[in-house]
Parts: structure tokens; C-alpha cells; sequence
């Protein structure tokens, strides 16, 4: 099993579920994609959450194309950060 150190760069990388994260462009705070189940997020069956660490909300995803796409667009669907904006 290979170990990953904690990065300034991607520090939810040794998070449980963790797939990818990209600096949220409005808060300077962090959108991470996760595999939900593993994660332990309650998406009611979807496989991939999206989590805006800045406000704690979270978008669900069928595939992780569209999970990616959320990641890069909070004001989407992150309240908080659309009223930022």
C-alpha cells in the first residue's frame, strides 16, 4: 500500500473516499470530490459527492465527469458561494 503525505497542494488527500480537489476560486477554500459511501456522506445512493469546505455544502454526482464540473463551478450549486459572487 502506498502512503501519501498531506500537501499545502491537496491536503484531502488522505482523506477516506478522497478523488480530486481544486482551490474553490471564490472562497480560496477548497472543492473536493469524494467517493460519498466512503466518505461516509449520506447521497442517497449517488456515487460521487462534491463538497464545498468552505460552506460544507454538498452536490451529488453520477459519474465523475459531472463531478468535476462541479468542482470547478461552486456558485452552481453552493449557495454561499453564489451570494459571494
Amino acid at each position: 500500500m502506498t502512503s501519501f503525505a498531506v500537501s499545502v497542494r491537496k491536503p484531502h488527500n488522505r482523506d477516506a473516499g478522497y478523488i480530486c480537489e481544486r482551490r474553490n476560486w471564490i472562497t480560496d477554500e477548497w472543492c473536493v470530490v469524494y467517493v460519498a459511501a466512503e466518505q461516509g456522506i449520506d447521497t442517497g445512493g449517488v456515487k460521487y459527492a462534491t463538497v464545498c469546505t468552505a460552506h460544507g455544502t454538498v452536490i451529488s454526482a453520477t459519474n465523475l465527469p459531472n463531478a468535476r464540473i462541479d468542482m470547478v463551478t461552486p456558485e452552481e450549486w453552493c449557495e454561499q458561494c453564489r451570494e459571494t459572487v
